[in-house]
């Protein structure tokens, strides 16, 4: 038979709370590594000036609004 003591408990429920955070933490890791996926598509960089701003449309010969060439 076993003997739940103190000690057993406590040892019993730091494992517990420490399995929850590391699951927790796992499935936000994971979660947001999808979500930010989406937003990096926006975000164009200028060949010449090295600028980077946001593209909404998506256009193909897109403007960089800093030195005005054309991609």
């Amino acid at each position: 038979m076993f003997i739940w003591d103190f000690n057993v408990i406590v040892a019993f429920g730091i494992t517990l709370s420490l399995g929850l955070v590391i699951v927790a933490w796992m499935s936000y890791t994971l979660d947001k590594g999808r979500k930010e996926t989406g937003r990096l598509e926006f975000f164009r960089q200028c060949v010449f000036c090295g600028y980077l701003y946001f593209d909404y449309f998506k256009k193909t010969p897109c403007c960089c609004p800093r030195c005005g060439s054309y991609k």
